[in-house]
């Protein structure tokens, strides 16, 4: 049984159809929930990816509804001042990636799920893709190619 931690933008892309690593996103959370696995979301993010999703992907209802899958589908970790105190205190590029990392730590999660380069390279928690986690925790291969993407968000 494995337990993961999802980033902001591996949010976004479980919940945007077209964007570039949805399958694979999707794919991770079948094979994390049938294996009954564990996987979280900080409540924080889904004011990030509410955001991202209003400004430039889905209408307002549409944007609301995904939220709704993500808070129906994840377990959500609510923040405490323990958190933001050691986020603010972190070597994170950003604070968002710092109060994801403590969470990751906190609940001694097998891996954050990220597409953010930069991000938990301090962390004694590894740094997946949706892909690498596939294939180091369920053995799932690489796919060929991966389709193009017409939504890239550009969100830590």
């Amino acid at each position: 049984m494995h337990s993961l931690l999802f980033d902001t933008n591996a949010l976004i892309y479980s919940v945007c159809t077209s964007a570039q690593y949805h399958e694979d996103v999707q794919q991770l959370l079948r094979s994390t929930l049938a294996s009954n696995g564990c996987i979280y979301a900080l409540a924080s993010s889904l004011n990030d990816v509410y955001y991202v999703l209003c400004r430039h992907y889905l209408s307002e209802p549409d944007a609301r509804s995904a939220i709704r899958d993500i808070a129906e589908t994840f377990d959500l970790v609510d923040l405490t001042g323990l958190f933001v105190f050691e986020s603010i205190d972190s070597d994170e590029p950003d604070y968002e990636d710092g109060l994801i990392r403590v969470a990751a730590e906190e609940l001694q999660v097998n891996a954050i799920i990220s597409y953010d380069k930069a991000a938990f390279k301090s962390s004694f928690i590894p740094k997946m893709t949706a892909r690498e986690a596939l294939e180091t925790f369920f053995r799932v291969p690489q796919t060929l190619t991966p389709k193009p993407s017409r939504i890239t968000p550009n969100v830590t």
